[in-house]
């Protein structure tokens, strides 16, 4: 029985599932029923409300319906879901349960099911899904917290929750499943709605969770890995420079046996972070140790929000205001901190402030006006602007006025600041499975084709436990993007986990600095910022380098371990008998101090691409 386009079945929860896993030894607990599990985890019978749900599918999209006869799993009926062919956008082919049962705010939504790769017939790569649980009141908001695990050849069960923030009568899960043409099985599907979390006082730490033993690695994370090495020499190569001090005394003459301390104080290589104006401008006690962070740990920043187009008009409440991003900006100047701008165009009406309903010619003019709204104010004070933020991802408006008209953007850009270096920003592009890569690559092409000023590559690199792409993979995208010739730019950084689960934590701190090492190794890339760095200004707290308290995260050692260690260069030399001492330094700012007899002499000097000399003399 095959069923394709929009299909509505009864589906009995004790039949389907939702999470995907393998029957391995020591897996009992998965293949039993469900409310059996949770009673054995201490969950109250009488609490436990099974949901039945309508399932259909969305797009191009066909399920196929099949016994299955393992006893060892708790469903005897699968279905083998196959996508015909890539859409735009992985949402645009869905596999979707609409629960029939309404649901209470505060209610906690148990969902178990189970996934198997079947790479039947012509599709070789592994699946690809990502389920989501929301609410049809605000689709904007994903609910679902669980673990992935990348689907393979074996069943496994896969476990994801919801505390629902409000009430809900038309409730949802959903796959997204249109990255690629693509093929996977379901089975043993099971919800539960188990009341009022608050009040019945439940410790979610006891529901049962996916298990990735094994699951969550990448190739190239071991530590002996050969791209490894060739990272290393290539960091060698392009981001350090020969450093010589030459130490004489009043009358010239060389001072043998000097000893010379080089103190490197600020990278060349921006290692940035997104920030918000009003911690930068706040004086509450965290906002004073936001900006501690701020001037020790980065010498680049972005604005997170400030500078979108609702927060720069007043529209965002009191957090947001053209006064607080000025102030910002007279403290980050002080700092020696150049700051990046976000974005002057995202072409979506609720991020432009405009109405489908404009004429086109009217619509253009609105975003111009907004355009040179912050232009006229901000121009000269920001390093480089994100001009067109999302092109690929988000085109409600593109569509609507074509896309020359957004050559006028660019081309305003430039004249109303000349100085600022102009970017282009999208996302998906490094993490897997690079959607959007190929069309980001055409619409760059063909805005330089048309004249447009851009000027550098930006890459939003926002990854999750299931978008972990390694190392030499990261290299080959940036090769590919590198033969424009532009700088390519790391521009929000982060990676999303539970951060209850060491493994989760341990693949966090691992890919951070695997991340790190291949965009540092690279020659095009000239700029690395994260989206954030405290868990209380954070999108993603969990993916913050620092937790609530300010404790350093293990990712966000893997950060400073690389940052502010292995990439850090501070030497003490002793001077040759021609008074020289040598050494390799990363390029950045360095203080150099020498000593001789007692007597003391120091310099600040700039270490760059060509290398650099310092004369000390001691008097």
């Amino acid at each position: 029985m095959k069923k394709s386009g929009i299909v509505n079945i009864l589906l009995f929860v004790a039949l389907v599932g939702v999470f995907s896993g393998a029957v391995f030894s020591g897996e009992k607990e998965d293949a039993a029923d469900l409310k059996e599990v949770l009673v054995a985890r201490g969950f109250n019978p009488r609490d436990i409300r099974r949901v039945t749900a309508d399932f259909r599918t969305v797009g191009p999209v066909e399920v196929t319906y099949f016994s299955v006869d393992e006893p060892d799993l708790p469903f005897r009926k699968a279905m083998r879901v196959r996508t015909h062919f890539a859409t735009k956008e992985p949402w645009h082919a869905q596999a979707r349960w609409d629960a029939r049962q309404p649901a209470k705010k505060g209610d906690l939504i148990f969902v178990r099911l189970w996934l198997r790769s079947s790479l039947q017939g012509d599709i070789q790569r592994a699946p690809i899904t990502n389920l989501l649980i929301k609410r049809k009141e605000d689709t904007s908001q994903a609910l679902q917290k669980g673990r992935h695990r990348p689907v393979t050849e074996e069943w496994h069960p896969y476990y994801y929750y919801a505390v629902m923030p409000a009430a809900s009568r038309n409730w949802y899960l959903e796959f997204h499943i249109g990255f690629y043409e693509q093929e996977f099985e379901v089975g043993g599907v099971e919800i539960v709605n188990l009341g009022n979390a608050a009040s019945k006082g439940y410790d979610l730490s006891l529901l049962p969770v996916t298990d990735t033993t094994n699951a969550l690695t990448y190739p190239g994370q071991e530590q002996d890995a050969p791209w490894r090495q060739v990272a290393k020499e290539r960091i060698r190569e392009i981001r350090m420079a020969k450093l010589l001090v030459e130490v004489v005394d009043g009358e010239g003459r060389p001072l043998p046996g000097a000893e010379v301390k080089v103190e490197m104080k600020r990278h060349a290589f921006p290692f940035g972070t997104a920030v918000t104006a009003h911690r930068l401008t706040g004086n509450q006690p965290d906002d004073e140790k936001y900006r501690q962070v701020v001037k020790e740990r980065f010498n680049r920043v972005v604005f997170e929000n400030d500078l979108k187009t609702p927060a720069w008009a007043g529209q965002w409440g009191k957090h947001y205001s053209r006064e607080k991003v000025m102030k910002a900006l007279d403290w980050l100047d002080e700092q020696g901190i150049p700051a990046r701008g976000h974005t002057l165009f995202w072409a979506t009406h609720s991020h432009m402030l405009t109405d489908a309903g404009m004429p086109v010619r009217e619509m253009k003019s609105a975003i111009e006006v907004r355009i040179k709204d912050q232009l006229g104010t901000l121009a000269g004070r920001l390093a480089e602007w994100d001009v067109h933020n999302h092109p690929e991802m988000f085109t409600e408006i593109t569509e609507r006025i074509g896309w020359e008209a957004t050559l006028d953007f660019w081309r305003l850009a430039r004249e109303m600041d000349p100085q600022a270096r102009l970017a282009i920003n999208e996302g998906t592009i490094l993490p897997f499975p690079h959607h959007l890569k190929d069309r980001y690559k055409q619409r760059i092409a063909w805005l330089l084709a048309k004249g447009a000023p851009v000027e550098a590559i930006g890459f939003m690199s926002h990854f999750s436990t299931a978008t972990v792409t390694p190392p030499e993979r990261i290299w080959e995208i940036l090769d590919e993007f590198a033969e424009f010739g532009l700088p390519l730019v790391i521009t929000e950084f982060d990676m999303a986990i539970n951060d209850q689960h060491p493994e989760e934590v341990q693949l966090q701190a691992d890919f951070t600095r695997d991340f790190l090492i291949a965009v540092f190794s690279h020659p095009a890339v000239d700029s690395f910022l994260s989206w954030g760095f405290w868990a209380r200004q954070h999108w993603k707290p969990e993916a913050a380098f620092y937790d609530k308290d300010w404790n350093l995260r293990p990712h966000g050692q893997a950060y400073m371990d690389l940052v502010f260690g292995e990439w850090w260069t501070n030497e003490t030399l002793t001077t040759d008998e021609m008074g020289r001492a040598g050494v390799d330094g990363f390029k950045g700012e360095y203080e150099i101090t020498a000593t001789a007899d007692g007597r003391t002499a120091a310099a600040r000097i700039e270490l760059g691409d060509g290398g650099a000399t310092a004369r000390l003399v001691i008097q």
